[in-house]
């Protein structure tokens, strides 16, 4: 067996094939020919083969995020059209029934909240480290799921808005059914097309050693560290106030306590359920 088959095979291992590898084994190759005796000072092909991958896992992870945080902005914007609209469009008289249209109520406003915060800290992770060109594989994987998860999120935001508009077409206007069904649709294909570089960089298998950061490394408050429930309560309370307070200058203060109440328990929970796969806490 060649050095170059020995290569192939490693390269392989870690995720790298297709066009990638063909293309790394023939400049290999053309440099082994022009220099015979370079493969005794190239190193063993694992190790070549691990630091390829653990560049273009970096380079691949850093895209993806930056790919998804822009297919959810625009996933984003038709759902704020939609939403917003909906005012215009004859509202349901009763969001509770059908059963399938209210947990698609439910959906919407709990999916693109878990959407926008796991894509933004996606890309801030992928920012923060943009200088590095090899990152710690528990680093490459966090920046994945976190991707993953906003993706998933925004596919089921998107997905909940089409139920609704069917759920509930009886009683909506025509034109927002349209205007709804057209955006999903085309917010579906750039979420699915966005996808696509998040599965190609977690083909990437690199073997570097370290840990993963947290949210406190990204946001610059590591002295919560220590106490990560006490930072998640507080985040709590902040978003119920500022969601009762929104109510509460639109004259509703009692729903907007309810709404904040509920918000700031969802924000919790969302902490304790995805708080350690997406690297938020240690």
């Amino acid at each position: 067996m060649t050095y170059l088959d020995d290569l192939s095979r490693a390269l392989a291992a870690h995720g790298i094939r297709g066009r990638t590898r063909r293309r790394i084994l023939a400049e290999f190759d053309d440099h082994l020919r022009s220099d015979p005796g370079a493969e005794e000072r190239l190193g063993a092909a694992h190790d070549i083969a691990n630091t390829f991958a653990a560049e273009l896992g970096a380079q691949a992870s850093r895209r993806a995020a930056v790919g998804a945080f822009a297919a959810l902005g625009v996933a984003g914007a038709a759902y704020a059209a939609s939403f917003v609209s909906l005012q215009l469009a004859g509202q349901p008289h009763d969001l509770f029934e059908p059963l399938l249209g209210a947990l698609a109520f439910a959906a919407l406003i709990v999916c693109p909240q878990v959407a926008f915060v796991t894509g933004t800290l996606a890309l801030v992770r992928a920012i923060r480290l943009r200088g590095l060109r090899v990152l710690p594989t528990n680093e490459l994987v966090a920046i994945r799921r976190r991707t993953t998860v906003a993706l998933g999120f925004g596919v089921a935001t998107v997905a909940a808005l089409a139920l609704f508009a069917y759920e509930f077409r009886a009683e909506l206007a025509g034109w927002w059914l349209a205007l709804t069904y057209g955006s999903t649709a085309a917010a579906s294909l750039l979420l699915a097309l966005a996808l696509v570089p998040t599965v190609r960089a977690a083909h990437m298998r690199p073997e570097i050693a370290g840990d993963a950061g947290d949210v406190f490394d990204d946001i610059g408050l590591v002295r919560y560290r220590a106490e990560p429930w006490r930072f998640a309560r507080r985040v709590a309370v902040a978003v119920g106030l500022v969601v009762w307070l929104a109510a509460a200058v639109q004259g509703d203060p009692l729903d907007g306590l309810l709404n904040g109440i509920a918000e700031g328990i969802a924000c919790l929970g969302a902490y304790a359920v995805l708080g350690r796969y997406i690297a938020l806490r240690r």
